[in-house]
């Protein structure tokens, strides 16, 4: 019996706020900046954790329904998102096809 190694793209990774965040949605359409809205996602609010860098910080969105990507990033794990739920994913069904 072998053993796999899990990572965080093992898991959905779901947290809390600690504070307002201000949230940039990207319609996918050029140029960027033209075709982004802005939203406040209020503390407390439930996000999905989208990305790790290797530098520590995460990516999230409160797109909860259909994520597709972070609609903020630079956020301190630790400092920033609280009450951390890790839900593993069954094999072969990574969503997030980002990596």
């Amino acid at each position: 019996m072998g053993f796999k190694k899990k990572d965080w793209h093992s898991f959905e990774i779901y947290a809390k706020t600690t504070k307002d965040l201000e949230m940039n949605v990207w319609n996918g359409k050029h140029p960027v900046k033209e075709n982004t809205t802005k939203h406040i996602c209020k503390k407390g609010t439930k996000v999905r954790v989208w990305m790790v860098s290797r530098f520590g910080d995460v990516g999230v969105t409160d797109n909860i329904e259909n994520p597709n990507g972070y609609d903020v990033r630079g956020l301190d794990a630790d400092v920033d998102l609280t009450d951390y739920e890790f839900l593993e994913r069954a094999s072969g069904n990574d969503t997030t096809k980002n990596y």
